[in-house]
């Protein structure tokens, strides 16, 4: 029972990264622009046609022959405003005329207009950016779910925004009471990473977890030890730690499941494989 009560926590946190993927983060391409629309289609991982009205759909523009794609764009802001996106591309003064065109004719706020110079590098990243942003976490979890190519950007901006919070909870003098709940955004973390590359919830992503609560109690002693031996206010190093911890964590197992490895070497999971599923299988009866 003392292994259920540790594993519970753990188990619910990767449980819900888990269940809110399931039936969202659908992407939809309207035709627009040819080449625009080609250039989305290729960022994005070709994805089809979205088989709900939940979808984020998005248009290219380069030309102010907007017609039907602005239209159905517009539809689809009127079903749902915060997920309808259009991407204008061109000179400055050529993309503030599409945006113009998009608000007054068509019936788009400025918060559904995307700026994008050109179809390249630089511009592929402030598409997704944008995207990521007007999904929010959990959407964009599922969509990288879905369109493989998301994931490195999705998996960049989740270890970016947790080691953001790691640094904040650091920072503030509470004690014992910050590492339990840093380790438990570091598994949170680990757990949405895991389901944005589509690895099942199973014995591996417990005892990924289960080593990352684990791990907490290793920089724990470390931080104190740094307060005692590197000048500057303990706010601050304890802040700074836990952004590197929380930091390098992320990026070694985005790392490893962008090149399709294991999150926890074989010899090791093998060795606890059987007690986490015994685990399991009792919280599953608990429920």
């Amino acid at each position: 029972m003392t292994g259920v009560r540790t594993a519970r926590p753990v188990v619910d946190t990767v449980q819900t990264a888990e269940e809110v993927a399931q039936g969202h983060g659908h992407i939809a391409i309207l035709p627009g622009d040819p080449e625009a629309t080609r250039w989305l289609r290729e960022l994005l991982g070709n994805p089809a046609a979205a088989p709900d009205e939940d979808a984020l759909v998005i248009l290219g523009v380069r030309t102010r022959d907007l017609a039907g794609g602005a239209a159905a764009l517009a539809r689809a802001r009127h079903r749902n405003p915060d997920q309808a996106l259009a991407v204008v591309v061109g000179s400055r003064a050529e993309r503030e005329q599409l945006e113009r065109e998009l608000i007054e004719r068509h019936g788009l706020e400025a918060s559904n207009v995307a700026h994008v110079a050109a179809l390249d590098e630089a511009g592929g990243e402030a598409v997704m950016d944008r995207i990521i942003d007007m999904l929010g976490t959990e959407e964009a979890v599922a969509a990288g779910r879905r369109y493989p190519a998301v994931r490195p950007a999705v998996g960049r901006r989740i270890v970016r925004a947790a080691a953001r919070q790691s640094a904040a909870i650091g920072a503030v003098p509470l004690g014992g009471a910050a590492m339990p709940v840093l380790t438990l955004l570091q598994i949170k973390m680990v757990g949405q990473l895991a389901t944005l590359y589509g690895r099942p919830m199973d014995a591996e992503r417990i005892a990924l977890a289960l080593s990352v609560f684990g791990a907490g109690f290793g920089w724990r002693a470390l931080g104190r030890t740094a307060v005692g031996h590197v000048p500057g206010p303990g706010w601050a190093i304890h802040g700074g730690l836990a952004y590197g911890v929380t930091r390098a964590l992320g990026e070694a197992n985005l790392a490893r499941l962008e090149a399709g490895h294991r999150l926890v070497e074989g010899r090791l999971l093998d060795a606890v494989k059987p007690k986490i599923e015994g685990v399991l299988s009792r919280l599953s009866r608990n429920q």
